[in-house]
């Protein structure tokens, strides 16, 4: 099961069209294949036909289109494959290994290094966030910020 939603393209019959609905907008992207290179092509067309992108390569990796442009769907699809394997894009592998995604991932998600990492905890080594290594006990109280913390010295009764 893929982490991203895919476009689903049939490369038995090329040149093909898929029909894209975006909010209330449906573009058209017609593929193509260039035996000759072993490159994929696209073209991008608006609800009425008109030309957005004509005749770009698709690159592994790449959004499809980026560019800032009203015209433009605002949804980035990029070629990937998901289990890392591939890394270029070619009428052997598209649709097999290296899909069409909608780039649609939390960036937590797609990088996990940049979800609330803890600056004591410099390795994000540990998952009990134990930032001296020295317990078990999440975030000692010594070292949390709190104004309405019990202090340190607190219940040790004289």
């Amino acid at each position: 099961m893929s982490l991203r939603d895919k476009l689903i393209v049939d490369t038995s019959d090329m040149p093909n069209y898929v029909i894209l609905p975006i909010g209330t907008e449906n573009f058209t992207i017609e593929f193509f294949y260039r035996e000759r290179f072993d490159n994929l092509y696209f073209n991008l067309y608006d609800s009425d036909d008109n030309p957005l992108v004509t005749g770009e390569k698709i690159v592994y990796g790449v959004p499809l289109w980026d560019i800032n442009d009203a015209n433009l769907p605002s949804e980035r699809i990029v070629p990937l494959d998901e289990t890392g394997a591939e890394s270029t894009v070619s009428i052997d592998n598209f649709q097999t290994s290296v899909f069409l995604y909608y780039d649609d991932l939390a960036p937590e998600i797609e990088d996990p290094s940049s979800a609330n990492v803890d600056e004591n905890d410099s390795d994000n080594s540990d998952l009990l966030d134990d930032d001296s290594g020295s317990s078990l006990i999440e975030d000692e109280p010594s070292d949390d910020d709190n104004e309405y913390a019990l202090p340190s010295d607190w219940g040790d009764e004289q």
